[in-house]
């Protein structure tokens, strides 16, 4: 597509385009694909249909992920629907988050699975996917038609939550779990079944749900929608761009836009990074959609926005394994140091959305550094996520030394990062290879085969990459054919080293790293092309410029396994954070540091091919020293155990002042965390939607690094677990002035606060002791703790626990608090 300039509104997107295979359906979902212009792309990802993997490090990922799928009862994530729909239950639900409030998610998330891996060939030899998504497809259908009106959904109460909406109460969504993100699962994974797996009747379902989408939102206005978006609402706008690319229907269009978050997007389109604080898996599914429409609409200003996102996330937000975030915030690129101190590190989610989104701008404008980050984020976060041999996926990795991370099990765990953790599989080989205009893009190597008929070409791709640093490419050609192979340069090969030879004859390629080297020729069936990839060992420090690095051997991110202890709630179960790794932390003066400097840390580097392949072992810079080193491999292979992925780099004369500053850190936090009772992430979305925040006139940000919320009024509620004494702590911002308001618990004024300014330039907290009598008579065990202003606006707060009274810090504060 022309991107230097807009086009007129394209009604539909080419099959590979949206990830099609071509199944019984694939007649008709062409015919709705031919049915106006097509679009003229540079590039084109193949489908999943178009490709298979053969053995490598994916086929054991591939196998737990069916297993894991065969493990989950999809009646019983149906019966949300069933029961949305007044339809008499069969089954008990599943608990956790698909009976907490986000009841119905999974169910999208497990159609798009079951699409996925049917298109890739990876069904049972039964047929027994294919049987349990047509099943879906038809008990949605029937809740459908039961409903009356096109909904199906599985939202708590959610047929009078719409019927709000619809009169312009946008607010009642926030009294819900994000509902229009859980709509979007359910029309993903609608999408899916049709275009990826060829369920015709999932197509009919699909349109009635955007139909009714539309008569929900008719009568808001802009300001309405807009208002609603401030709530996740997944990537509503993508997939109602999708709807229109299948009918043809420029409304569905309109509506997409309706669903783009402008106070997220614009600023995107304008080159500007206002991203800090903010959920990250909230933005990056609005980008996914915001690509998705300047596809359809050739909308330049979209296309631009979309690509300033990826750039300002993959290069100066993202980590060594191509995650990003902490406590699933987007922090300060020039802070990291929260990453390497919380158990909460980078969501699997977000990685995931990162490569759909990088799969769609690949689409728009193919750029080897699409490829680059594609293969570091596939290799070191996605397939590290899901265990290769007890089936279960991964919600948080942390990079903080020592830590570890847990897994989901089909009949307790149903977070978000489960159900994008079952995707994954199924698209191991979506962006290996993509039709170009003149031939033919080679972007991963990844042992596999290719039909392209439009070439009349078959080609085999034959490695054990990573573990050797070649792949061979075998043509089979009905007939002589005269075509281009662009061949990936990946960005860590060394210059000049990336070599190709045709036939055992070298190739001269005029292609430097992070490139494509392009092979033009008249190809002959049998037709063999050798691709040398020589690897480095290289040391990658973090965005923020912090003396901390990980080691990386070509794309593979190298790691240090460090005991088994305390891995507590490894497998997770159904309680509500039982995705966070809750055991011990490991003290950071305790953990290994390195008496080198980034140039010379690979040489320290030395393979161990007794180990074997890719195992290394870091040689005599290691403080505190070992023998016989550390031992290193790839982070992708380590599983149920404590790791280390990045180093703090420092010399000998510099350690020990280093040791005592994390040292006093680390007792400092551990006696906080010690003396907490209960807290609440202030402005971070899902621990403050897990403490019942309520409130009017509210909103919030970061200032100084740290995340606010304010408001007319804002409550949460916070556990006592038993305590007999307890004092409030709250954070205030010694910058706020002219803010009056009322502390309260469960109704009883604890303090009357007045900030006036005179802190100017700290932060500063302060403590209220809660009467004995009111934790005694607390219902539950809950306190609901109200910030109240008369007029003008409570807060703003940048910390809020409950203390036993014994917690080291700030004297208690009674009365009034200034």
């Amino acid at each position: 597509m022309d991107r230097s300039r807009p086009r007129p509104v394209v009604l539909a997107l080419t099959l590979a385009s949206l990830g099609l295979g071509v199944g019984a359906m694939g007649q008709s979902r062409a015919a709705d694909a031919a049915a106006a212009e097509r679009v003229s792309t540079p590039a084109e990802l193949y489908p999943l249909t178009s490709v298979r993997l053969l053995d490598g490090p994916f086929t054991a990922a591939v196998e737990s992920n069916r297993r894991y799928l065969l493990a989950v009862d999809p009646d019983r994530l149906l019966e949300p629907f069933r029961r949305e729909a007044g339809l008499k239950p069969r089954k008990p639900p599943y608990g956790n988050w698909e009976s907490g409030g986000l009841d119905g998610h999974i169910a999208g998330h497990y159609l798009s699975a079951l699409a996925n891996m049917i298109a890739a060939g990876q069904d049972t030899k039964d047929g027994e996917l294919r049987r349990r998504l047509d099943h879906m497809v038809d008990e949605l259908d029937a809740c459908q038609q039961k409903n009356g009106d096109g909904y199906v959904g599985g939202v708590p109460g959610g047929r009078a939550l719409w019927k709000e909406v619809a009169s312009g109460n946008v607010g009642a969504v926030n009294r819900k779990w994000v509902p229009w993100y859980n709509v979007h699962k359910t029309f993903a994974g609608l999408r899916d079944a049709y275009l990826v797996a060829g369920n015709a009747k999932a197509r009919d379902v699909l349109l009635r749900l955007g139909d009714w989408v539309g008569r929900v939102t008719g009568g808001l206005s802009d300001a309405q929608m807009q208002r609603m978006l401030g709530q996740e609402h997944g990537g509503m706008n993508e997939v109602l761009a999708d709807v229109c690319a299948i009918t043809g229907d420029e409304k569905y269009l309109k509506l997409a836009r309706r669903f783009s978050h402008r106070a997220v997007l614009d600023p995107l389109g304008r080159g500007e990074d206002r991203l800090t604080g903010l959920h990250a898996n909230t933005q990056i599914p609005k980008v996914v959609g915001l690509e998705r429409i300047a596809t359809l609409a050739g909308d330049t200003q979209a296309d631009a926005g979309a690509r300033f996102f990826w750039e300002t996330v993959s290069g100066r937000r993202s980590v060594a394994f191509g995650g990003n975030s902490v406590s699933e915030h987007f922090n300060d690129p020039k802070d990291f140091h929260g990453l390497l101190e919380h158990r909460e590190g980078p969501e699997t989610c977000n990685t995931y959305n990162m490569l759909r989104l990088t799969e769609q701008l690949f689409d728009a404008g193919p750029r080897a550094a699409y490829a680059d980050y594609y293969e570091r984020a596939l290799f070191n976060h996605i397939l590290a996520s899901i265990h290769p041999d007890v089936p279960g996926y991964v919600y948080f990795t942390p990079i903080r030394p020592g830590h570890y991370r847990v897994y989901s099990q089909p009949d307790k765990g149903f977070w978000c990062c489960v159900g994008s953790g079952m995707e994954n599989p199924g698209k191991y080989g979506r962006f290996i290879y993509a039709r170009a205009k003149d031939g033919l893009y080679v972007n991963l190597f990844l042992a596999s085969e290719l039909d392209a008929p439009e070439l009349g070409l078959k080609l085999r791709q034959e490695t054990a990459f990573p573990d050797e640093e070649r792949t061979r490419l075998t043509l089979h050609l009905e007939r002589p054919s005269t075509f281009t192979l662009h061949v990936r340069n990946p960005g860590w090969t060394a210059p000049g080293a990336f070599a190709v030879e045709v036939n055992g004859e070298p190739v001269k390629v005029d292609s430097a790293p992070s490139s494509y080297a392009a092979i033009r020729r008249e190809w002959k069936d049998g037709d063999r092309v050798e691709v040398r990839l020589p690897m480095r060992t290289t040391a990658e420090g973090l965005p923020d410029g912090s003396a901390w690095y990980a080691i990386l051997r070509g794309p593979i991110v190298l790691a240090s396994p460090s005991g088994t202890d305390h891995l507590d709630g490894l497998r997770a179960g159904a309680g509500r954070g039982d995705h966070i790794a809750g055991g011990p932390y490991v003290p950071l003066d305790a953990t290994p540091a390195l008496l080198t400097t980034a140039a010379e840390l690979p040489s320290h580097v030395v393979p161990d091919p007794s180990a074997g392949p890719l195992r290394f072992r870091l040689m005599d810079v290691v403080e505190p020293p070992t023998k016989d080193g550390l031992p290193l491999l790839p982070f992708f292979r380590l599983h149920d155990a404590r790791y280390q992925m990045y180093w703090p780099l420092t010399t000998r004369a510099e350690l020990a002042a280093r040791k005592e500053r994390l040292a006093a850190a680390e007792r400092e936090k551990l006696a906080r965390d010690a003396a907490t009772i209960d807290f609440v992430a202030v402005g971070e979305q899902q621990p403050e939607a897990d403490h019942g925040l309520a409130g009017e006139g509210m909103d919030s940000g970061t200032f100084q690094g740290r995340r606010w919320r304010h408001g007319r009024w804002f409550q949460y509620t916070l556990r006592t677990r038993g305590a007999k004494a307890a004092e409030l702590a709250i954070t205030y911002s010694g910058w706020d002035r002219g803010r009056d308001f009322d502390v309260l618990a469960n109704g009883r004024t604890l303090a009357t606060v007045h900030l006036d300014g005179s802190r100017r330039g700290r932060f500063f907290e302060a403590r209220y002791p809660i009467p004995a009598d009111l934790l005694a008579a607390a219902p539950d065990g809950r306190l609901t703790i109200k910030l109240a202003a008369p007029s003008g606006l409570a807060g703003g707060i940048f910390d809020i626990r409950l203390l036993r009274p014994d917690a080291p810090g700030a004297r208690p504060t009674t009365g009034s608090s200034d």
